[in-house]
């Protein structure tokens, strides 16, 4: 069995984990601007040269935590997808994740939304996945009538609009979903938009496996 790791490591590992956590939940509430290295070590419960141990500086945190979060979207989503080889069903059941997301994770989900800010550039990293997913769809010929760049920022504003609008309304999660992805469908120019984002909120929420 390999040896524990030790006691200084553990707790350093903690420690970073409690700086990120705080860091995560105070930008969730605020901008990174609008927060301040002083608030986050409160939160964290750790002293502030604690802070210095493992990051240089605020920007520096919040570049990791938003590698973080979006390695879990990423991962999250082509789990989601596995063995899906429509796009247009990639697309949707990405629209519906995320919405999904915001309303049983908030936090999170508020967070990514502030420490995103250039999401809506086209080849963003965070764009990755829809991105790749557009491009099969134009390829193939299930999404006509828009260039890539329109059509993934299409996809990524209607994802940004959904999650901000479920983090007002949670409740409401599945069927502003199923709506949004049919709208985005319709405006990439899929064929049987309404059978698809319905396809996708039932499989996203549990109704039935896809």
């Amino acid at each position: 069995m390999p040896e524990a790791a030790p006691r200084v490591d553990r707790r350093r590992i903690r420690t970073r984990a409690a700086l990120l956590s705080a860091a995560r939940a105070l930008f969730a509430e605020r901008s990174v601007d609008g927060v301040n290295i002083d608030e986050i070590v409160a939160a964290a419960d750790v002293a502030k040269g604690s802070f210095y141990n493992h990051f240089p500086d605020k920007a520096a945190l919040a570049a990791e935590l938003a590698a973080e979060i979006r390695a879990a979207v990423e991962a999250r989503v082509a789990d989601l997808n596995a063995g899906v080889d429509d796009p247009a069903r990639q697309v949707a059941r990405a629209v519906c994740f995320f919405v999904r997301q915001a309303a049983e994770h908030p936090e999170p989900a508020a967070a990514m939304l502030r420490l995103f800010p250039g999401a809506t550039v086209p080849d963003a990293p965070m764009d990755r996945g829809v991105r790749a997913a557009v491009q099969a769809g134009l390829a193939e010929g299930r999404f006509r009538g828009l260039p890539l760049e329109p059509a993934v920022l299409m996809a990524v504003g209607v994802v940004q609009i959904g999650v901000s609008r479920t983090l007002q309304r949670p409740g409401d999660a599945r069927r502003l979903a199923e709506a949004l992805a049919q709208g985005l469908l319709q405006g990439l120019g899929a064929s049987a938009p309404e059978a698809v984002a319905a396809s996708a909120a039932a499989d996203v929420f549990g109704l039935h496996r896809g």
